[in-house]
């Protein structure tokens, strides 16, 4: 019987031990933020070897360029009787989150003024850097809109690199 009442309180003392040991604390994480309207613009696709489609920092590189060879890759070449055209096209898609506005307004402009007897258009308007051309003013978002781009190579034109960047932006309605 003795030992039946010292094991009895040997588990009492534990189950005390235990109870009286067993600290708690708590916190609290207030969490604060705002959702906001975005849009995202991504070139899929121009003529060229073409590498980053898909993002907003696409490259295309026409190798060596003249009237009477061949056109670059995804390019056709007219010859004209004082210059020539190379022709292809951009495709550029806007896509957007949190927002209410069902088009968007798409510009385009020269990152640098165009080498002497280069004229760069897209959708028929000439590209400068100095202004921003509208190439659309009802862009449809979520699908890849495609802009004819030329690049016309005036014969007088000094044989140099012809060197550029496209800067597309896209505005929503």
């Amino acid at each position: 019987m003795n030992k039946i009442l010292a094991v009895t309180f040997a588990v009492a003392i534990g189950s005390f031990a235990t109870i009286a040991s067993a600290a708690t604390s708590n916190g609290t994480l207030t969490v604060t933020g705002t959702v906001t309207s975005s849009i995202d613009l991504t070139i899929e696709s121009a003529g060229g070897t073409t590498s980053g489609t898909g993002t907003a920092a696409a490259t295309s590189s026409l190798g060596s360029i003249s009237k009477y060879g061949s056109a670059p890759t995804g390019f056709t070449l007219a010859r004209g009787a004082s210059d020539w055209t190379l022709s292809s096209n951009v495709g550029v898609k806007v896509a957007k989150a949190n927002l209410t506005s069902t088009d968007y307004t798409l510009t385009a402009q020269l990152g640098s003024a165009p080498a002497s007897g280069i004229v760069w258009k897209l959708n028929g308007s000439t590209l400068s850097d100095s202004a921003a051309a509208t190439l659309t003013s009802t862009g449809s978002y979520g699908s890849t809109d495609s802009y004819a781009w030329d690049i016309v190579v005036a014969d007088s034109a000094a044989a140099a690199a012809i060197d550029n960047t496209i800067n597309f932006a896209a505005t929503s309605n």
